[in-house]
């Protein structure tokens, strides 16, 4: 079977739509998604040109502005009548694989995208595929109104085929009510003339003779079948577990090895709490140590600012500073080029 490589569809404008594109795109995207084609990419790159990727397919929609263009389209059952085209949407369909595609599917998901777009836009023409004419709006929508009248009438004409093969189920309820009427008008008393034997017994008559099941009271008897609890009988009340797994804890609470272990515990934690605290607490002789050292450490800078006060007001040493202060001031004017020798 030759492949196809493209599937390509187009139609026709009778005015300038700018939303064709971006209209055209939603109603593409929501066609094969009802298909099963989900999209996976969307490419918007040029004003005219949209791209879609599909697991099976790669779509482009390209919008084209043109002069008017007499175009010929033909009509379904009249001749081609001349229609003035101002611009066009084309459809390309490309399937990613195509020595595993079908045909004929591919064609008819292009047909099926040509129809949304001719009932959700305002087209006046229909290009198909390689087909020689144009069609025009109401003669490719029709196709698809024919084609659905005649699947319809179809599945009626195979229902009235079927039906009188069928018992209806009316009929199977009027035998039952019928049977029942019978049995329930039959005379109490006994009768002198020998009666004929009683017909077999049938198993819609078993099933009008056995009488309903009435639910077994839940503090009664239990109902046993081959010696076996069958359903929820299988299962004591709530309140009689409970009152079972609080008498079994209790026990559990009292038992030798639970009140022992409890008290290994005990014991385990409180020396785990006195090695904490003792870590924590520093020794006596150490903490005089470290309470002296500190304080020598914080009045150290007083002493050195106040020894260091004491020596600049000296006399002894006034002199001797206001010297050097004046020749550090003269150093740092020669540095700056204030003062030249």
């Amino acid at each position: 079977m030759t492949q196809v490589d493209q599937y390509k569809g187009k139609l026709g404008f009778e005015i300038r739509d700018p939303d064709a594109l971006s209209n055209g795109s939603t109603a593409v995207v929501d066609t094969l998604e009802e298909y099963g084609h989900s999209v996976r990419q969307f490419q918007s790159r040029n004003p005219n040109l949209i791209r879609l990727d599909c697991d099976h397919y790669r779509v482009e929609l390209r919008y084209r502005r043109h002069p008017i263009k007499p175009t010929q389209a033909s009509a379904a059952g009249a001749d081609s009548t001349e229609t003035p085209l101002r611009s066009s949407l084309g459809v390309t369909l490309t399937p990613n694989h195509p020595d595993h595609c079908d045909v004929e599917l591919s064609e008819l998901l292009l047909a099926m995208i040509l129809r949304r777009l001719a009932e959700d836009l305002d087209v006046a023409t229909v290009d198909w595929l390689h087909v020689p004419f144009t069609l025009t709006r109401a003669a490719f929508l029709g196709v698809f109104e024919d084609a659905e009248t005649q699947a319809e009438s179809h599945a009626q004409a195979a229902a009235d085929h079927a039906a009188p093969d069928a018992y209806p189920v009316t009929e199977i309820a009027a035998d039952i009510a019928g049977i029942h009427a019978a049995k329930s008008s039959a005379p109490l008393s006994p009768q002198t003339t020998p009666e004929a034997p009683p017909p077999a017994a049938t198993p819609i008559d078993a099933a009008l003779d056995t009488p309903p099941l009435l639910p077994q009271p839940t503090n009664g008897a239990k109902p046993v079948a081959n010696g076996r609890l069958r359903g929820r009988a299988c299962f004591e009340p709530v309140e009689v577990t409970v009152a079972q797994l609080e008498e079994h804890y209790a026990a559990m609470l009292q038992s030798p090895d639970t009140r022992a272990t409890g008290r290994h515990a005990l014991e385990a934690r409180n020396r785990a709490r006195a090695r904490a605290k003792a870590g924590m607490t520093p020794p006596r002789g150490s903490g005089t140590a470290v309470a002296r050292l500190g304080g020598l450490l914080a009045a150290m800078p007083q002493r050195m600012i106040a020894t260091t006060s004491h020596l600049l007001r000296s006399p002894q040493l006034r002199g001797h500073l206001h010297i050097v202060c004046g020749a550090t001031a003269l150093l740092a004017l020669q540095s700056s080029a204030a003062v030249a020798f």
